[in-house]
């Protein structure tokens, strides 16, 4: 794995141990600055505001208060639930849907492991990466755990009623696209120790009333994080090694019955406890269209 706190760029496939060893290396001054060039922090009208850290001294029992955040409403649980989608190569490989009102961390990384708190508080509950081994393309595969070795400390996620936070942790890159996120025509970088809100849920509200009132589209209540790759960008989805889905499950679920009724009624309905054993599907596979993954074979992966 990556010593966290380097910055490294990986170029070629075909390396050796020895060869990648040397890649992740902390590289001069020229080079990191060659590396930020290439993927440049976004402009200061499009960076999001930053926000206190949510999960900086935080008790490892019960869902303490930070400033700046409103009191946790044990009635819209729903909201600290996350529906987490993974997909490779523009495949799904896994999904899973969180329980701990705290937020996750989603990393390789082993529980208990020395350095532990490096990776954000003990409480948090901990979503793995799927491995690799499901991916058909060989090729495709080498790349993809290439990548994983910049994602050990991963990225940590909160859901609440207001909406979805992200701090990025780990050493290679991570792009997102969200209703939160200022600038939507373009790649956004999460900064790495930075506290992002990447989904305004009341923005949802705000925006599904409108589709009620037939005065827009339904909107979209997903948050993309893309790894190690700009995104959003022109490539198809189907082309991105790893994209991670992350929706609030009654979000999912308001979605869902928007569809379903299309317009029937002009009120968009209060927050209400959904039933725990009711399973909400809103979306299909993102690249559902696509029978065959599609993967560059000069693929290059920088971080």
């Amino acid at each position: 794995m990556a010593t966290p706190g380097c910055v490294s760029e990986i170029t070629e496939m075909e390396c050796g141990r020895s060869e990648i060893d040397e890649l992740i290396k902390e590289p001069s001054v020229d080079d990191y600055m060659g590396v930020v060039k290439r993927s440049p922090s976004p402009p200061e009208a499009c960076r999001n505001q930053l926000l206190p850290d949510w999960w900086a001294q935080q008790p490892s029992a019960g869902l303490p208060l930070v400033t700046g955040y409103a009191a946790y409403d044990a009635h819209h649980s729903a909201f600290s639930q996350m529906v987490i989608s993974f997909y490779y190569g523009g495949k799904l490989v896994g999904q899973t849907t969180t329980s701990c009102p705290e937020g996750c961390r989603l990393s390789l990384g082993q529980p208990g492991l020395p350095g532990a708190k490096l990776y954000g508080p003990e409480g948090l509950e901990l979503v793995r990466f799927p491995p690799a081994d499901a991916i058909p393309s060989e090729r495709q595969r080498q790349v993809t755990r290439k990548l994983f070795g910049h994602l050990e400390r991963g990225v940590l996620l909160h859901s609440s009623r207001q909406g979805v936070l992200v701090k990025r942790l780990c050493q290679g890159r991570v792009f997102c696209s969200g209703n939160a996120v200022l600038c939507k025509d373009r790649p956004n970088k999460l900064e790495r120790d930075e506290v992002v809100k990447v989904f305004d849920t009341s923005q949802f509200f705000r925006d599904l009333q409108q589709f009620y009132n037939n005065q827009s589209r339904l909107p979209d209540g997903r948050v993309v994080l893309c790894f190690g790759e700009e995104f959003p960008d022109m490539s198809p989805l189907r082309s991105k090694l790893i994209l991670v889905q992350i929706e609030q499950l009654y979000v999912r679920q308001l979605v869902e019955e928007a569809g379903k009724t299309c317009g029937a009624s002009s009120m968009v309905p209060p927050p209400e406890d959904p039933q725990p054993d009711q399973v909400f599907r809103m979306f299909p596979d993102i690249c559902a269209s696509h029978q065959r993954p599609f993967f560059r074979e000069n693929q290059q992966i920088t971080v």
